[in-house]
């Protein structure tokens, strides 16, 4: 990735949700309670920076005068259970607008 002739628009934006380390127990707690200790599920939004065999990154925050980045995480690939793109409204808006009319409004009944 060029980062000096980046156009922000064109990094998509997601929803990124992933599994992360959790503390379970605190103080005296039963073996048995310990094993069954949950894992978090953690869901993460921002611009897609990286998304290869090793990691994904996400970036929270985009300083347009300083072309800077704020608040970024990397994930371990392992870590990811699902990365959904975002759209802006009006893109969702426009794609409905065009299914609708492409519906062919004769139906042949038997």
């Amino acid at each position: 990735m060029d980062v000096e002739h980046l156009d922000i628009n064109t990094l998509p934006m997601v929803r990124l949700t992933w599994i992360d380390a959790q503390e379970g127990c605190v103080g005296w707690t039963e073996l048995e309670e310990m094993m069954d200790a949950p894992l978090a599920e953690c869901q993460e939004v921002g611009w897609l920076l990286v998304d290869n065999d090793e990691k994904v990154v996400v970036m929270r925050s985009w300083n347009q005068d300083g072309q800077q980045g704020g608040a970024c995480i990397a994930i371990p690939q392992s870590w990811v259970l699902n990365c959904e793109k975002l759209l802006p409204v009006d893109d969702v808006a426009d794609m409905l607008a065009e299914d609708i009319n492409c519906i062919d409004t004769e139906w042949d009944v038997e």
